[in-house]
C-alpha cells in the first residue's frame, strides 16, 4: 500500500517553534491523514526530530536540513531540493508562505506535478506600507522585491491557498490567487477548557498577554495601562523588546505589578489564561487574529483588543472589546470588565460561543479536504 507522504516548507525552523513553545500535536498532518511528513527546512540552526516529533501527529517526521536559504541564493538550491523531492515523491507540497519557501515549493511542484498548498499567515502589502512609514527602507526594498519576483509567482501559480483571516483574502486576489480557502489557526479545545484546568491563585485581578515583544504587537500601552491600576499584567513572550520592557518596568517601579515569562510550553498556556481575568491583544496596523487570543477565547477570557480596519470583519468582531490604541482607554477598558460582572460573564459566554465555530477539530477537518480535493484531482 502507498504511503501517503507530505512535504513542508515551514516559515521558520523547527527549532524557533520547539523555543517558543509553539509544538502542537498534528500541526502539520490534519487527522493525521499522512503517514510521513517531510519538513524541507532553510535554515543554518535546525533541532533534532524527535524532540519535535508530535508535529507529525502519528506519522513519522523526516527533518531535511538545508542550510540558510534567503533572497540572493534561493534559485541556487532549486535543483538540490527538487532531488530531495523527488526521492521523497510526495502526494502534496506544503509552504507557510508565498516567499522563499513558497516559491521553491511552487516551482519544484508545478515542474513535477506535485499540487502544491500555500497557506498565507499576512497581508505583505500592508507589511511594505508599515516598514515604509516607520523608515525601515532595507528591509521594505527586500519586502518589495518579493512582491515582483516571488509572491505573484507562487499566489498565481499555487493549486490551492489557505488565508488563516478574512483580512488576507483581497491582498491574494489581487495577487493573482485562486482556490482560496480561509481556516483559522487550529485551537485544541480540549486542551483549553477552563474547568478541568487548575488555576494559580493570584492576589489580585490578572491582566495577561501572550506574544513576540515586538513594535507591532505594542506591550507599552498595557505596562502603561497597569501603572494606575490595582492589578497584576502577565506577559508571555520574548523578543527585540524584552530590555527595553525590563527596564520601562524598574524605572517605573512596577516590578510588583508586572510579570515577564519569556515562553511556556503550548500544552501549559492553559493554566496561566484560566488564573487570569483579562485577556489584553495591543496591536500597531495589524490585522488578523493572534493564535493566543484564540486560546484565551477557548478559555474563556473576555478579549480586549486594538481596533481594526473597518474594511473587513473577520468571526471573532462580535466577541471583542475593540479599544482605541491609547493606554488610558486600555487601562479604562480592563477597570470596567474587572468592575461589572454581567460584562465580564457576557463577554465570557461570547468567547466560548464563536471559539466552537472555529475550534480545531472544524478547522482540521477543513485543511484536510483541501489536500483530499487534491489528491483526487490528481488521481483523476
Amino acid at each position: 500500500m502507498m504511503k501517503e507522504k507530505i512535504c513542508i516548507f515551514p516559515n521558520d525552523s523547527l527549532r524557533d517553534y520547539f523555543e517558543k513553545g509553539e509544538i502542537k500535536y498534528g500541526y502539520f498532518n490534519p487527522c493525521n491523514f499522512f503517514d510521513e511528513v517531510h519538513v524541507i527546512s532553510l535554515f543554518d540552526d535546525e533541532i533534532e526530530a524527535e524532540k519535535v516529533s508530535q508535529l507529525a501527529g502519528k506519522g513519522k517526521l523526516i527533518i531535511h536540513n538545508i542550510q540558510k536559504v534567503n533572497l540572493t541564493n534561493y534559485h541556487s538550491f532549486e535543483k538540490k531540493i527538487e532531488k530531495i523531492i523527488s526521492q521523497i515523491n510526495p502526494q502534496i507540497i506544503r509552504a507557510f508562505n508565498p516567499l522563499v519557501q513558497g516559491w521553491l515549493a511552487t516551482k519544484i511542484g508545478k515542474k513535477n506535478g506535485i499540487p502544491v498548498v500555500i497557506s498565507v499567515h499576512t497581508n505583505y502589502n500592508q507589511q511594505r506600507e508599515l516598514l515604509k512609514k516607520e523608515r525601515k527602507y532595507f528591509k521594505f526594498l527586500k519586502l518589495s522585491y518579493t512582491s515582483k519576483k516571488i509572491e505573484t509567482y507562487c499566489l498565481k501559480n499555487a493549486d490551492s491557498i489557505i488565508c488563516v483571516y478574512e483580512f488576507i483574502v483581497p491582498y491574494v486576489k489581487k495577487m493573482g490567487g485562486k482556490n482560496i480557502q480561509v481556516i483559522y489557526n487550529k485551537v485544541d479545545l480540549q486542551n483549553f477548557f477552563p474547568e478541568k484546568i487548575p488555576k494559580f491563585k493570584n492576589q489580585i485581578p490578572t491582566i495577561i498577554s501572550v506574544g513576540r515583544l515586538i513594535d507591532q504587537k505594542n506591550h507599552m500601552y498595557l505596562l502603561e495601562a497597569i501603572k494606575k491600576m490595582d492589578a497584576k499584567l502577565l506577559i508571555i513572550g520574548n523578543g527585540p523588546n524584552f530590555y527595553k520592557f525590563t527596564n520601562f518596568i524598574k524605572s517605573e517601579g512596577i516590578r510588583d505589578k508586572v510579570e515577564i515569562i519569556k515562553s511556556v510550553p503550548n500544552h501549559k498556556l492553559a493554566e496561566y489564561y484560566t488564573s487570569s481575568d483579562i485577556y489584553a491583544q495591543p496591536m500597531e496596523n495589524l490585522g488578523g487574529i493572534p493564535i493566543p487570543v484564540l486560546e484565551a477565547m477557548a478559555c474563556g477570557l473576555p478579549i480586549v483588543m486594538s481596533e481594526h480596519d473597518k474594511n473587513y470583519s473577520e468571526i471573532i468582531d462580535e466577541s471583542v472589546y475593540f479599544v482605541e490604541n491609547k493606554a488610558d482607554i486600555f487601562r479604562k477598558t480592563f477597570e470596567q470588565i474587572l468592575s461589572n460582572n454581567y460584562l465580564r460573564k457576557e463577554l465570557k459566554r461570547k468567547s466560548l460561543e464563536t471559539i466552537k465555530k472555529i475550534n480545531g477539530e472544524k478547522m482540521e477537518l477543513a485543511e484536510l479536504q483541501v489536500y483530499k480535493k487534491l489528491r483526487m484531482n490528481k488521481l483523476d
